[in-house]
């Protein structure tokens, strides 16, 4: 399975407060699912989540749909390890040809984690919450995220030019009060359920 390949455009002005603008303004972004590719078939309970991306100057939006039958997380400040406390929507960006990359987490309790990684395979950074800023809507069935992270949060310049590339993964952890095992998905076609694999990342072009 090839990596996912997307285009971040210009998005219209809208409100960020209210979903229903938040959801028209990305209504003609491309969809990029997210998937259990190291199972040759889902598991029996796996939901699966979209993404849209967008942009609005140096700032890169991201907004996640998310079905959910038992949506919950015990994380209650930032930078919690949030896998272990409950659902928990990942977001991973480098620049492309680049070794550094972020990992930022937002739970329903709209809780952020927010780490940087110098390379594959190194100790993460923990970096101060509101590096980037997220929204979180809870309804039946499902739960919205919507991120907004600057541009030099992710490449350490505060532009980004036309024609620029990022690798990008979007990741779940879709966890039960129960104690069941979390349901694992991801937008890369990981062929082993680890998240840390850059070279397997989609690219996002600007």
């Amino acid at each position: 399975m090839q990596a996912e390949m997307t285009s971040c455009e210009h998005l219209p002005e809208f409100c960020t407060s209210h979903l229903e603008s938040v959801l028209m303004a990305f209504a003609k972004a491309p969809s990029i699912a997210l998937r259990q590719s190291w199972l040759p078939d889902p598991e029996q309970d796996f939901l699966c989540a979209e993404v849209r991306v967008g942009r609005i100057t140096d700032h890169v939006l991201i907004l996640a749909t998310i079905p959910d039958s038992d949506i919950f997380t015990r994380s209650t400040e930032p930078n919690q390890r949030t896998w272990e406390l409950g659902d928990v929507f990942e977001i991973f960006l480098k620049p492309d040809n680049e070794t550094f990359y972020r990992e930022f987490h937002v739970t329903p309790a709209n809780t952020r984690t927010q780490m940087a990684f110098s390379a594959e395979g190194n100790s993460p950074k923990i970096l101060p919450d509101g590096i980037f800023q997220s929204r979180v809507w809870i309804a039946p069935g499902r739960w919205f995220v919507l991120a907004s992270i600057p541009c030099v949060t992710i490449t350490n310049r505060f532009n980004i030019e036309a024609g620029e590339r990022w690798r990008f993964s979007f990741c779940r952890y879709d966890a039960f009060r129960n104690g069941k095992k979390p349901i694992l998905s991801s937008t890369s076609p990981h062929p082993v359920p680890k998240f840390h694999r850059p070279d397997e990342w989609g690219v996002m072009a600007f």
